[in-house]
């Protein structure tokens, strides 16, 4: 079975089609759902396209593969009325995405990343530590309490489940995610890679005596030494995420 999809963005429809289910899911559907930035091919060259750009996704299914001819930049069968109702599957496959019959936490993931976020703010960040969990205490959760959000972090949880997927479902549900690597604890990393590929809103901050890794030189982080100049960095950034500022 092969799956095919229309995209409409810039006014215009773009077709991909000859996917697996499952590559139609991972490359498509779910950058679509949660608007993260996908690498395309488009007058041959490589482009980033921003999934948030794009206003309607329509899924098709067929038995067999579609085939482009040679003067045309699509398959014919995009051309045809008759193709586009007869084989469009979108609900179908959204439905199948949200029951799927996986592992019990992959499935909760997968709900709530189709969920609308709940108004939390999951913060990931080294904890044990005694100047960091002063700045959690003392400027992270009140600054985010003040935007009318909840901070939640996951040695705050008194829960029995297995922690890593606790995090994970923390990080799917939350409008926000809050990533401090000071301290430079994989886990810091593994859980904000975690949370971009589901295309959360992230705001990086790193103590000043901290080196930010090459691979992550271009995002916005928020160097801080002192308390008073994370509380004041930090109000401005959830200011303007209220606001829609950052995209």
């Amino acid at each position: 079975m092969k799956y095919h999809a229309k995209l409409e963005f810039g006014g215009t429809p773009h077709y991909w089609w000859n996917y697996s289910k499952d590559k139609m899911i991972r490359d498509l559907i779910i950058p679509f759902i949660n608007g993260q930035v996908i690498l395309i091919s488009r007058g041959g060259y490589k482009r980033v396209l921003n999934m948030k750009n794009v206003t309607l996704l329509t899924v098709y299914r067929s038995e067999t593969s579609l085939t482009k001819a040679s003067k045309d930049k699509i398959p014919a069968e995009f051309k045809d009325d008759d193709f586009e109702r007869e084989h469009e599957c979108t609900a179908e496959i959204i439905n199948e995405i949200k029951n799927t019959k996986t592992d019990a936490p992959i499935q909760s993931i997968l709900q709530k990343a189709f969920a609308v976020p709940k108004p939390q703010v999951f913060v990931i960040m080294k904890f044990g530590d005694s100047e960091l969990d002063s700045a959690y205490e003392g400027v992270m959760k009140p600054v985010i309490e003040e935007h009318n959000l909840k901070a939640i972090r996951i040695d705050e949880i008194q829960d029995f489940g297995k922690i890593t997927d606790q995090v994970l479902e923390y990080i799917a549900e939350s409008k926000y995610i809050l990533a401090d690597l000071s301290g430079q604890r994989p886990n810091c990393y593994y859980e904000s890679g975690f949370a971009h590929a589901l295309g959360k809103e992230i705001i990086f901050t790193i103590k000043t005596s901290d080196t930010i890794h090459f691979d992550l030189a271009d995002y916005r982080f928020i160097q801080w030494s002192t308390e008073a100049e994370l509380r004041r960095n930090l109000r401005k950034r959830f200011a303007s995420f209220e606001h829609g500022e950052h995209s």
